[in-house]
């Protein structure tokens, strides 16, 4: 227990230091094309050189020659928990981690292209690998919970997003310009983290992600932009992470955003209908707000709040209210190592989101570095608290605080 404090209490600083936007001063120097090049380790060059020629080089020329953009990933790391959980254990508070499991954390295939005209229509494919393509995987036949004997809702693979999109062309009436519509299955319009760890500040996911928001979406969504500055979301969709319904109802999703300055952006998102197995009746609500801040060109802050009503879900059966908030600082310290730190909590306060009534509090601190400039090593520490025993620890014990420790190694090709 004194190893979990000492963590605890040495990471817990760290992450509010960075959360707090502390940051040392760094000269504003132009950074090269490829800011892995000409360092230290330039006998990594034949490896960026064949990145450049033989796989950057053949994604130009699939959409040089189809117009489709191809895109691929992959992240394989080690999580350990010191509560000491069985390995391949998945860890619950965070959507994305397994103990010490041997498997594939990710991999990603994505294909995109924009649409022509006023007939030809474009499109987004992504598709999920791994052990974390079974987290997030959506419920594709409608059946609550996983169908055991169904093959497909027990592997490693999901599609993420399969969409068609369509936009009024340059031709088009003035007063629509800009307009456009997106039918599928596609990533939330909530939250301010996505489902791809690489295009997160932070490796594992807030409270309020996990736990307050849906990941996927299947339906419609239009856009359009009010101004150059302020535009408009919004459609119906199939429930939370469903692309069949499992009550014949459907959600409202809509959100407006504001890039007020070049560094302040706001946002504020919302989703609303039945989620509960064949009941209409019982509606959810989650109301979203993001503020992104960035002072100066290597640090971001950013905070993410939500709210959340459910109707006869609490565990007494009556209606069950959550909140939550998680608040990111990211500094780039040079063009290579950037430090995140998050903090956040999950106010359940029925146990309609975790199963306990109970405030749940993490802190997550982030190093990441490049090592060419679509490999990169990351490294996180994390700790969770809740005001209840909810954390594994071992195979039958539980504890009220949950330290890990992960180190990640990611490839990328967007």
């Amino acid at each position: 227990m004194r190893t979990k404090r000492t963590i605890a209490t040495l990471g817990g600083v760290a992450a509010l230091v960075l959360a707090l936007g502390v940051m040392p001063v760094r000269a504003e120097d132009e950074a090269p094309k490829d800011p892995t090049r000409g360092q230290w380790d330039s006998f990594l060059d034949p490896m960026r050189d064949f990145e450049d020629e033989y796989i950057t080089g053949t994604q130009k020329k699939i959409e040089d020659a189809t117009g489709i953009h191809v895109g691929a990933a992959i992240q394989k790391g080690w999580t350990y928990d010191f509560n000491h959980p069985p390995s391949g254990t998945p860890l619950p508070y965070d959507s994305w981690l397994y103990q010490s499991s041997p498997s594939l954390d990710a991999a990603q295939l994505s294909f995109a292209r924009p649409g022509e005209g006023w007939f030809i229509p474009g499109f987004g494919v992504k598709l999920d690998f791994g052990k974390i393509a079974r987290r997030i995987k959506s419920d594709w036949g409608g059946t609550p919970g996983v169908v055991r004997g169904d093959t497909f809702e027990t592997n490693n693979f999901d599609a993420e997003e399969a969409y068609l999109t369509w936009a009024v062309p340059e031709d088009g009436p003035e007063i629509l310009k800009g307009l456009s519509v997106k039918g599928g299955k596609f990533a939330t319009l909530l939250g301010a983290e996505v489902i791809e760890p690489w295009l997160n500040f932070n490796n594992s996911r807030s409270l309020i992600y996990t736990f307050s928001e849906p990941a996927t979406n299947t339906g419609v969504l239009l856009s359009y932009p009010i101004t150059d500055k302020i535009t408009v979301t919004g459609g119906p969709v199939v429930g939370w992470d469903n692309v069949e319904t499992n009550n014949n109802g459907w959600n409202g999703m809509g959100g407006i955003s504001w890039v007020a300055t070049d560094q302040l952006s706001l946002a504020a998102n919302f989703i609303g209908g039945p989620t509960q197995n064949n009941n209409v009746g019982n509606k959810r609500v989650v109301m979203d707000y993001i503020a992104t801040y960035k002072p100066c060109d290597p640090l971001t802050l950013q905070i993410n709040y939500d709210w959340g009503h459910e109707a006869n879900a609490a565990l007494d059966g009556g209606d069950a209210t959550w909140q939550g908030v998680s608040a990111i600082t990211s500094y780039n310290f040079t063009d290579r190592f950037t430090l995140s730190g998050r903090i956040g909590f999950l106010n359940d306060t029925d146990g309609a989101r975790t199963g306990t009534k109970q405030t749940v509090w993490e802190w997550t601190a982030t190093a990441k570095y490049l090592i060419t400039q679509h490999l990169y090593a990351l490294a996180e520490l994390r700790e969770d608290y809740s005001n209840h025993d909810v954390f594994q620890a071992g195979f039958t014990r539980a504890e009220d605080t949950n330290p890990l420790i992960g180190i990640y190694a990611t490839y990328v090709f967007n």
